[in-house]
């Protein structure tokens, strides 16, 4: 009963680890990191990634994640966008990413 019950343990622990996370924020560029969470910054972070700064998530709560795998993320710079993956220590390793939909204009 004891093994059954350490291996129903164990297999709810991977579950859990393998889960991965989300968050939104906007592709920024290590130098400028959370103040490039705005449209307005968008040109600015496009330059600096271009230029070899590493891209990080930057959300609008102000907190900023290292990239994993830049590559993921590169053709986003400046953009908002939701994040899939896992997070270590402040870098997460993105599974995938996709463009937030911007608001359609009101009439």
């Amino acid at each position: 009963m004891k093994r059954i019950a350490i291996v129903v343990l164990a297999a709810l622990v991977f579950a859990a680890v393998s889960m991965a996370a989300s968050w939104t924020g906007w592709i920024s560029d290590e130098k400028c990191g959370a103040k490039g969470a705005n449209a307005a910054h968008a040109d600015c972070a496009k330059h600096c990634i271009k230029a070899g700064m590493k891209p990080v998530l930057a959300t609008d709560a102000g907190q900023v994640f290292n990239i994993a795998n830049p590559d993921k993320v590169t053709q986003y710079a400046g953009e908002k966008v939701e994040i899939i993956g896992h997070e270590t220590n402040g870098v997460i390793e993105v599974k995938d990413v996709k463009p937030v939909a911007k608001p359609s204009p009101t009439s």
